[in-house]
């Protein structure tokens, strides 16, 4: 594999905050080739987000206004099938919320260099992100013997790279080779544990992911976070109630797939117990949280997929 020198991002949005949009386009315009926004049936006004951008910068975006939102991993898969048409070599996939450093690109771009030069097949790599709201830098996430732990970069040594078991999909830069073989995003689960499944999915083929330490970007997962207990406390993401409907559900299907480890299966199912105990203590909407919950939990058994309905 050579070093990239063809790379789209792909921002897959839906009733973005503009302002943020705007500072992940001004950052990301002097990164990649070619930015595509793929708008899950928002129908929003970009004419704003193009005002101020340089010529230049403004020819180095597209769109793809898509009727309806047809899920998460379905939008990925059409930036991914533009890119892999239109001839790029890599493919980064952004959130509409993620803003990157003006450097992270040119750090995953010389991971990937450097991992290829030992001979590792990687199937991608993630920036670590400061979380927006709690200020927080996040760690990577790996499969310890009972649990998921979480490691962390140290902020004294430089081009550090921390192989993970998980990489959350904003930021990370995936060779169009790889999803040639392993294959593209699942679309049936709609929003939720698409990445998850993904990396799983990859590993279970041979492909490794790192997270890179000097690749850093600005996230938020939720729209806040509240503390919980699962064999320590942590701070977990708060989503909408409906959410909580695609997670239960999702997490039951992956546990059914065979790349999916028994590890994992049963740390989830402990968070998913701990999740169910909690929401409806601390979090608002209890009772539909628990409603979409339990329909998570009767669909991922059934087999149902695809969008709410």
């Amino acid at each position: 594999m050579q070093v990239p020198r063809r790379i789209a991002a792909v921002i897959l949005t839906h009733h973005p905050d503009q302002s943020i949009l705007r500072q992940a386009i001004a950052s990301l315009c002097a990164q990649v080739e070619q930015i595509l926004i793929v708008d899950n049936g928002a129908r929003w006004d970009a004419a704003g987000l193009l005002d101020g951008l340089k010529d230049a910068d403004r020819n180095k975006i597209d769109f793809i206004w898509l009727e309806r939102n047809i899920g998460v991993g379905a939008g990925h898969n059409r930036g991914i099938q533009w890119a892999r048409t239109s001839g790029f070599s890599h493919v980064l996939i952004m959130d509409h919320d993620s803003v990157p450093r003006p450097d992270m690109v040119r750090h995953l771009v010389a991971a990937l260099e450097r991992l290829d030069a030992q001979g590792v097949q990687v199937s991608a790599v993630g920036p670590r992100y400061v979380d927006r709201y709690t200020g927080r830098m996040a760690g990577f996430v790996r499969l310890g013997r009972w649990r998921p732990t979480r490691v962390f970069c140290d902020s004294a040594r430089t081009g550090e790279l921390l192989e993970t078991d998980f990489i959350i999909s904003s930021g990370s830069l995936i060779p169009m080779t790889v999803l040639d073989k392993v294959g593209e995003m699942n679309e049936d689960f709609f929003i939720d544990h698409i990445d998850t499944e993904w990396i799983l999915r990859a590993k279970a083929r041979g492909w490794r992911s790192f997270g890179v330490c000097d690749a850093i970007m600005e996230h938020s997962v939720g729209y806040t976070t509240f503390r919980i207990w699962v064999g320590r406390w942590r701070n977990t993401p708060l989503h909408n109630p409906e959410r909580n409907y695609y997670l239960f559900r999702n997490s039951i299907s992956l546990y059914g797939m065979p790349h999916a480890p028994w590890r994992w299966i049963l740390y989830d199912i402990v968070r998913l117990v701990a999740l169910a105990v909690v929401y409806p203590v601390t979090a608002p909407g209890s009772w539909s949280r628990l409603r979409f919950m339990a329909r998570g939990v009767w669909h991922g058994l059934r087999g149902v997929t695809g969008p709410l309905r």
